[in-house]
């Protein structure tokens, strides 16, 4: 019998990610002075970003963002540098250094109208 991820598990009943699954450790840097690792997670269109608590928990929401009203302004997928940068509520975030890259990628592309 397959054990349950407690990790997505505690994603889920928080509503911070879908079926989909993404959730990523992330370097971000943001024009409002925010800078740091988070957890990347994705619902629907709605980005989240969350505290670490070691490498397997989620703590406190720091910030959620619209992809919807975000505009992607540049993105690679580069195995050695993945990399998305989006524009959003007059700040610019970059994030920087995560998993599945492609994934991710394709993913935020498909959310943001802008």
């Amino acid at each position: 019998m397959a054990t349950e991820n407690q990790f997505m598990k505690d994603a889920r009943i928080r509503g911070l990610i879908d079926d989909r699954e993404i959730a990523f450790m992330v370097d971000v840097i943001c024009t409002n002075g925010n800078n740091g690792r988070a957890w990347m997670l994705l619902n629907g269109s709605m980005l989240h970003l969350c505290e670490p608590v070691g490498m397997v928990k989620l703590g406190e929401l720091l910030e959620s963002l619209d992809l919807e009203k975000a505009e992607l302004v540049k993105a690679s997928s580069f195995v050695l540098n993945p990399f998305v940068k989006l524009r959003y509520a007059g700040e610019v975030y970059t994030f920087r250094g995560f998993a599945q890259a492609n994934r991710v990628v394709e993913t935020i592309r498909e959310c943001c109208k802008g």
